[in-house]
């Protein structure tokens, strides 16, 4: 389970591909998890520990942390202060559109380093763009000043891949890419081994030390992510449940108000507000 269980989660209808969420005081220890967006977090008191892979790193007050799409992480707070953050995610399509601004030819997705980054002036551009992403009124033409400079700016710590490709996917580990096509699909575990040349009982051990949770924990969080994406586009609950393979609506739509804090149809009406 990620933060986002304990946190404060809100979509602003201006920038539906961009998500702010924040913790006060947390004291549980989050299990592994991922993200399909870019995760920009920002400490605002005490030390984050984070575990990335088999490296750990360390966060403090005042830094941010930079991951990329579908980086398995899992962190807790450590010191003697107690943790708080501030969290923005930005779709990769959004991160897309930046990058074309100065290069309208570019394909290329900015890639992040999850080294600490303490930067005043980041510091300041998140925090007015954050407040106002959370504000009770919509200011649009703040928010989306805000938002391209915000942006902006942080590309200007990416490094680029190599890859030409416009599919984000295509810079994912092989292993990732395979759940990605079958997102819609039944994920048969013996079948992705096979695909890796590895036996099953040893695919799910290498999986589990890279990524720290299994094959199965992991293609479920992938597919719950790439499910909430879509209601962000205002498709229909009933099909994109059905799309993604939950035949019970209403088991979907508890897990997506457990994870997200909203229930697909208040994020559904929330965006028709604004549209």
């Amino acid at each position: 389970m990620s933060t986002l269980k304990y946190s404060d989660f809100k979509i602003n209808p201006i920038f539906p591909e961009i998500i702010t969420s924040k913790v006060e005081s947390l004291e549980q220890k989050c299990t592994p998890h991922l993200h399909l967006d870019y995760d920009i977090t920002f400490v605002t008191s005490g030390i984050l520990k984070l575990q990335l892979g088999d490296s750990t790193r360390f966060y403090h007050e005042g830094q941010f942390c930079l991951l990329n799409p579908a980086t398995v992480h899992h962190g807790e707070g450590v010191g003697d202060k107690p943790l708080s953050i501030k969290n923005i995610k930005v779709s990769p399509a959004q991160m897309l559109q930046v990058m074309k601004l100065n290069n309208p030819e570019n394909t290329q997705y900015p890639a992040f380093d999850s080294s600490p980054i303490f930067d005043r002036s980041l510091n300041q551009i998140f925090q007015h763009f954050f407040d106002l992403l959370r504000a009770d009124t919509c200011q649009y033409q703040a928010i989306s000043d805000e938002g391209w400079r915000f942006l902006q700016t942080l590309v200007n710590y990416a490094s680029f891949p190599s890859s030409k490709s416009s599919d984000v996917s295509l810079d994912l580990p092989f292993e990732i890419r395979i759940m990605k096509d079958k997102i819609r699909e039944k994920l048969k575990i013996p079948e992705l081994a096979q695909k890796m040349n590895l036996s099953e009982h040893y695919f799910i051990k290498k999986f589990k030390r890279l990524y720290g949770i299994t094959p199965y924990h992991f293609f479920m969080q992938l597919k719950l992510e790439t499910a909430f994406r879509e209601l962000l586009k205002q498709q229909e609950i009933q099909k994109v449940a059905y799309d993604f393979g939950y035949s019970d609506q209403a088991h979907f739509t508890r897990l997506i108000k457990k994870h997200y804090g909203y229930n697909p149809r208040a994020i559904g009406n929330l965006l028709k507000s604004h549209s």
